[in-house]
């Protein structure tokens, strides 16, 4: 008997990821001022601020001198970054937020890692966003340890109270990060929240975009809004829901066949590959539901990822598997693999991968197989 507890762990990896990625946005004084203290450090020893490289590892911006356990940082950043800072002979470092801004950072030697930051509407919002994460994490790791013990103990009691101590926890973590958002809606750290929970599936590409569009056209344009800007389209083109994009492509004749061609009352646009196990295995299911509904309007698409590397012959074992799988329905491919236009537009990871489309060509349900599909079909024929 074993507890996902996969979910446990996204919380706790947003706070590190959320500190170590950029994101830009043009302050009004146009310069950062981060003034230090560190008590207990000598005079004479050097102080180092690092930004993280595109891989996360930080590398020095700036050095600094300690003169009466204080010393300063200036100049300026066209948006806020994630920095560090360390001290020689200090242990561990300093995390913030480098915003053009009068920032003031309070720490002693032996615990860098809590220090009392001030200033900068950024830190402001990412100072109250660590401190409730790191609460809630201390819960996540107290519902982990009791959920081990009962299950060294064999307790089943105690591990369903383990199991519903995390679906609380899952809630209350989703409850925070939509509140958060909703309170600081152009903060660093909210585009940085909802990028992560869009990665994690922990919200909607549907509310994702709607953040968007509060965001001011400045913000828009920093890396790590375009990047979620970008992901969000993608993602929205193939959401239950969305219309699906039309595509067209050659048919095993060689003649150009386009998805608004051939819909039906419903269509069903079917990802495969003859060297695809799983999805040769699926055939037979799609075979009989075509077989049973075509009539009532039921059309399919399939859209062939043959050509991967390797594949000799890819045209002839996509017209073989055609024929010795009884496949009656449209057929296209570009013989290019998981290269292919089709499926970079429908954010093809892996085959087999179905949308099934309603009379209005909008998305209504995504990669089911067996009898989910027939029912699925079933339902949008209205039979």
């Amino acid at each position: 008997m074993y507890l996902n507890v996969k979910k446990l762990f996204v919380f706790t990896c947003i706070i590190g990821l959320l500190l170590c990625t950029s994101c830009k946005e043009q302050s009004e004084s146009g310069a950062y001022v981060i003034e230090t203290t560190i008590h207990g450090i000598p005079d004479g020893v050097r102080a180092f601020l690092k930004i993280p490289n595109i891989k996360g590892v930080p590398q020095p911006k700036d050095t600094a001198i300690v003169q009466n356990g204080k010393f300063t940082f200036t100049g300026n950043v066209e948006f806020p970054q994630a920095s560090f800072i360390y001290v020689n002979g200090a242990p561990g470092n300093i995390e913030f937020l480098l915003e053009n801004a009068n920032v003031m950072i309070d720490a002693h030697k032996d615990s860098l890692s809590v220090p009392r930051i001030s200033g900068g509407r950024h830190n402001s919002a990412h100072a109250e966003f660590i401190a409730k994460s790191k609460e809630m994490s201390v819960e996540m790791q107290q519902v982990r340890a009791s959920y081990q013990s009962a299950v060294t103990s064999k307790n089943t009691t105690a591990i369903a109270d383990a199991r519903k101590k995390v679906a609380d926890l899952d809630r209350q973590v989703a409850e925070y990060q939509e509140q958060f958002v909703n309170d600081y809606p152009t903060a660093h750290t909210s585009i940085m929240l909802v990028s992560r929970m869009l990665r994690n599936k922990l919200t909607t590409p549907q509310k994702a975009n709607q953040f968007l569009e509060g965001l001011s056209s400045d913000m828009k344009k920093s890396p790590v809004a375009k990047d979620l800007i970008t992901k969000t389209k993608e993602l929205l083109r193939t959401a239950v829901g969305s219309v699906a994009e039309n595509f067209t492509a050659p048919n095993p004749e060689g003649k150009m066949v386009s998805l608004n061609d051939i819909k039906g009352k419903v269509t069903i646009i079917d990802f495969w590959a003859a060297w695809c196990g799983p999805c040769r295995r699926e055939n037979p299911n799609v075979v009989k539901i075509y077989n049973k509904y075509h009539e009532d309007g039921l059309e399919i698409i399939g859209v062939s990822l043959d050509g991967r590397t390797g594949q000799n012959n890819a045209k002839a074992d996509w017209l073989r598997a055609i024929e010795t799988d009884g496949l009656k329905w449209h057929q296209v491919s570009n013989l290019d693999g998981f290269r292919d236009a089709i499926a970079r537009t429908y954010n093809i990871r892996s085959i087999p991968a179905t949308f099934i489309l309603n009379e209005k060509g909008q998305i209504a349900a995504k990669n089911l197989r067996g009898s989910a599909l027939e029912a699925k079909v079933k339902e949008l024929l209205g039979k």
